[in-house]
């Protein structure tokens, strides 16, 4: 007699057919066992049975073990597994194979020759539980790798014969059998292959084979027809597209060579395209900036960083562009191929910190500053119209002169901190637009009032802190450290008609000497200034003599005749203050103080005023920075270096 299986009959385990040996190669079931004489017993029957149908069920727990994407994909599975659903032992998926992708040795050269063009096309075949893939990889413009997935397709379109449950469909790719009607093998191949030749260009390009990770017995099958059929120039294991409970994400084909292209060095700089200002003539030239040079290259699964520092133009736009490119443009802006294109929003003359990363030749992203926005399509913004037209001028700013009187004296240290963190503040933005120091230079003075009742750090009499000469902005604040606040005892005025005119012997100092030490009445060159007194204070000057109830200046000096000193040399007056509010005061007396704080508030203010807890003070910063002279059209790109 014979055993279970004739020579050439399909496994009864894992449906392997044509098997010419005593055990099955896949399962390693007894196909053909030794002749015995007479007939099988009922015992003998039943013990070859129940083993046929453990091994069955071990064969089927396996193949859920390894095809289960969670406990609910399990469920339909476990209704069909001969034998009934695994044990808990049985529900451990096995191990997936390892994930690097990378060219073996001897088969580099296929990038390489792709590269240097010797090939024109590589195709990558992949069989995964989603279906069968192929990706044909040329190469475009600036060495940039192009794929196109146009070949790929479903199992139950290619094999009709799977099931149309998902879950069950990947049992059964995994080497399940169940309770169902088996995939004829034969019929597999056959519709592997008629795939292939449908989707193998003409031309049969050289093939590199992505082999499944192990187990995956319809799949391996799948890879070892493609073998015979094709004859792959490299076969790459680029691990599972998804392992067994979700315990890493999906991943494509598609992933899978771009992966392996990233590799390839880079055959064009990528840059960045900026602007630039020639301070001598006022135009506007594109410049670029390279991120990534030429030839460098990436290794498997590796990025690579670049940070740049970039600056706003002379006024605030709503965005600002930032065209990555691979090579560099010429003057009309083409010649370069577009890799991708950003847009971030940055303040007039704001510095901004960009990072990018380069993931592959022609991938690169823009991650930081937060709130940067990146372009579906590179090719959605036109590089030529972005290109500064040679009609943009932008002229200098006049140079700023901005000196402070700050009132020192408060009902509490809080109230003369608030009004010295509002100075430290505007001074720091406006320093951020000049960070040379050449352009704006900034100046002030402290004032009390004619009745200090001083802490311990301000002695009695003390109407003024030592001025502070126009100076860079980045120099003020150490200026200002030893400035000590003191406690009003009255509301009525402060000291101001004693700084102003120390503002005006600061000025009239000041303006007799350049930024470089030489005298500015000999330089008939010397730029244009603008100066501005900004007043930041409660209350207001004192009378040169008694107002009613409002006690006049002891010194007997006359803040209307320093403002029109002030004003005298060209100087905007402006204010800052926030003198008592709220309804006139029900007295006589409080409403004449009033009346005159008013008044003088009116008259110091006329060149303008801000209001505290109203206008910022970057708001404040934006409106005392003098204009720029722009001339034609905006730009719209990013520029290389500050513009002051």
């Amino acid at each position: 007699m014979t055993g279970a299986c004739g020579p050439q009959a399909a496994c009864p385990v894992c449906a392997t057919p044509d098997q010419r040996s005593d055990f099955c190669a896949v399962c390693e079931w007894c196909l053909q066992s030794d002749l015995v004489l007479g007939e099988l017993t009922a015992r003998e029957l039943k013990d070859a049975g129940d083993a046929l149908l453990a091994a069955g069920h071990a064969w089927d727990a396996r193949a859920a073990a390894l095809s289960a994407r969670g406990p609910e994909s399990a469920r339909r599975v476990t209704e069909v597994i001969r034998g009934g659903p695994p044990r808990r032992d049985e529900e451990k998926p096995h191990a997936a194979g390892s994930a690097d992708l990378g060219i073996p040795s001897g088969y580099g050269g296929l990038l390489d020759e792709l590269r240097h063009g010797t090939l024109r096309e590589l195709s990558f075949v992949e069989f995964t539980a989603d279906g069968l893939h192929m990706i044909r990889v040329t190469v475009g413009e600036a060495g940039i790798p192009l794929q196109n997935d146009t070949e790929s397709i479903a199992w139950p379109f290619a094999v009709p014969a799977f099931d149309s449950d998902e879950d069950v469909r990947r049992f059964q790719l995994a080497g399940g059998i169940g309770t169902l009607p088996p995939v004829d093998r034969r019929e597999f191949d056959t519709a592997v292959l008629e795939w292939l030749k449908a989707s193998l260009p003409v031309s049969d390009p050289p093939l590199v084979l992505l082999r499944p990770s192990p187990g995956w017995q319809l799949l391996e099958r799948a890879a070892a027809t493609a073998r015979q059929a094709c004859a792959p120039q490299a076969e790459l294991h680029a691990g599972g597209a998804d392992s067994a409970h979700g315990t890493s994400a999906h991943r494509t084909t598609a992933d899978a060579v771009r992966r392996l292209v990233r590799t390839l060095p880079l055959q064009a700089d990528h840059t960045l395209l900026l602007a630039r200002l020639d301070r001598e003539t006022g135009a506007v030239h594109a410049e670029s900036h390279v991120l990534f040079p030429e030839g460098f290259r990436l290794g498997p699964g590796e990025t690579e960083t670049a940070e740049v520092t970039v600056y706003g133009g002379p006024a605030d736009r709503d965005a600002l562009y930032l065209p990555v490119l691979a090579g560099v443009p010429v003057a009309d802006g083409t010649g370069a191929s577009p890799v991708s294109t950003h847009q971030i929003e940055v303040g007039a003359l704001e510095p901004a910190r960009l990072t990018f990363v380069l993931r592959g030749p022609g991938e690169v992203d823009l991650v930081a500053p937060p709130g940067a926005r990146t372009l579906g399509d590179p090719t959605a913004a036109d590089v030529p119209s972005l290109i500064p037209s040679p009609l943009l001028r932008i002229d200098p700013q006049p140079r700023l002169e901005l000196y402070f009187t700050v009132e020192l004296s408060g009902a509490d240290p809080a109230e003369t901190e608030e009004r010295l963190t509002f100075v430290r503040d505007v001074v720091d933005l406006l320093g951020r637009r000049d960070r040379t120091g050449a352009a704006i230079r900034v100046g002030a003075v402290g004032h009390y009032d004619h009745t200090v009742y001083e802490s311990i750090r301000a002695k009695e009499g003390i109407l003024l802190q030592a001025p502070v000469s126009a100076r860079p902005p980045a120099e003020l604040a150490a200026a200002l450290a030893g400035w000590a606040p003191a406690r009003r005892r009255q509301d009525m005025v402060s000291s101001l008609e004693d700084a102003l005119p120390e503002v005006a012997r600061l000025i009239t100092g000041d303006a007799l000497w350049d930024v470089g030490g030489r005298r500015a009445s000999e330089d008939p060159g010397a730029p244009c200034v603008h100066r501005v007194v900004l007043i930041v204070a409660r209350r207001p000057p004192a009378p040169a003599r008694q107002h009613g109830v409002v006690p006049a200046c002891s010194q007997g000096v006359n803040w209307q005749t320093a403002l029109a000193r002030l004003r005298s040399h060209r100087c905007r007056v402006m204010t800052r203050a926030d003198p008592a509010a709220g309804p006139p005061p029900a007295d006589r007396p409080g409403r004449d103080a009033r009346r005159y704080a008013d008044g003088v508030w009116r008259d110091l203010g006329a060149d303008g005023a801000f209001r505290p807890g109203v206008d910022s003070a970057a708001a404040v910063a934006r409106s005392l920075a003098p204009p720029w002279r722009v001339q034609g059209p905006n730009c719209p790109l990013a520029f290389a270096a500050p513009l002051m």
